[in-house]
């Protein structure tokens, strides 16, 4: 009885810990108007579209959107439009690059 008990309890455990794709409506909710957080990192994400990224000391301002099933940002001087996947494991956001590459912050807010 208590493995039946202890297995059921790692399949609920599992079941929940899921990394989960999120939809375009997904990630404007969790972004809009939040603040992210990874080691000496914090991101805003304001309602109006601009961003902060700090970082060490040093702050850049720049835009965000969500294009689709995609979030996307720019960061002045650069005109271009950079987009990323989003999952979602409890309050861990990942953010996916086209090339695959992962970065891993926290929704606080």
């Amino acid at each position: 009885m208590k493995r039946i008990l202890l297995a059921s309890l790692l399949l609920i455990g599992t079941a929940q810990a899921a990394e989960t794709k999120l939809t375009g409506a997904a990630m404007q909710t969790i972004l809009y108007d939040k603040i992210l957080y990874a080691k000496d990192t914090e991101q805003i994400f304001q309602k109006s579209g601009v961003t902060f990224y700090s970082t060490g000391g040093n702050q850049s301002q720049g835009n965000w959107k969500i294009d689709g099933e995609q979030y996307c940002s720019q960061w002045p001087p650069n005109q271009a439009w950079t987009c990323y996947g989003m999952t979602q494991d409890g309050n861990k956001i990942t953010f996916i690059s086209k090339s695959g590459e992962r970065t891993e912050m926290s929704v606080v807010k």
